[in-house]
């Protein structure tokens, strides 16, 4: 009976261990690449809780988004009576509640205002929309989606006023999106 020599096993198991390592890439390159990302990551969270709140894109939509980024832009802001006007609205510079379980929330308290071209206010509705999140990290990607239905509003062009106030700062701003309601 041959007997399978020790040396030998334990040389297969070496040669394979080190076949593996090779196949993995390099670590102390990918923690770099790491530690480069999670100090951007901290420079990016500074610089947006010290500025205002302002809003990278906000328009009318067809349909009901489906994430962050995901809409179709409506090709005009011409709604027939009683059709419902979809805004959607990415903000940015809002700031993040810390919370005692280790998560944050973020988010808005949304006032509304409808006005007519020249600015006068035709009606508001404070506290219209409460919009928050709660998550373990501190999310920049935040999307607004506000549905607003104004049934028995008469034919004639007006401004949709939404004012953004944050719930995790004093920081405030407003989306002022002119529309008309056609026959």
């Amino acid at each position: 009976m041959k007997r399978l020599e020790e040396p030998t096993l334990h040389k297969s198991l070496i040669m394979a261990a080190l076949l593996a390592l090779v196949a993995l890439p390099a670590v102390p390159a990918s923690a770099r690449d790491l530690d480069g990302i999670t100090k951007a990551e901290a420079a990016l969270d500074a610089a947006w809780a010290d500025s205002p709140l302002a809003v990278r894109q906000a328009f009318f939509v067809d349909g009901e988004p489906g994430g962050f980024g995901v809409y179709k832009v409506r090709a005009d802001s011409k709604f027939k009576a009683g059709e419902k006007l979809v805004t959607y609205a990415e903000p940015v510079g809002y700031n993040w509640k810390a919370n005692t379980d280790g998560t944050y929330s973020f988010g808005f308290d949304v006032d509304l205002s409808i006005k007519s071209p020249d600015g006068k206010e035709l009606m508001s509705k404070a506290d219209f929309a409460h919009l928050a999140l709660t998550s373990h990290a501190r999310n920049h990607e935040f999307m607004v989606i506000l549905t607003l239905d104004l049934t028995g509003a008469g034919p004639g062009d007006y401004i949709a006023a939404y004012t953004l106030r944050d719930i995790a700062s004093d920081k405030s701003t407003v989306i002022n999106l002119p529309f008309s309601i056609v026959n």
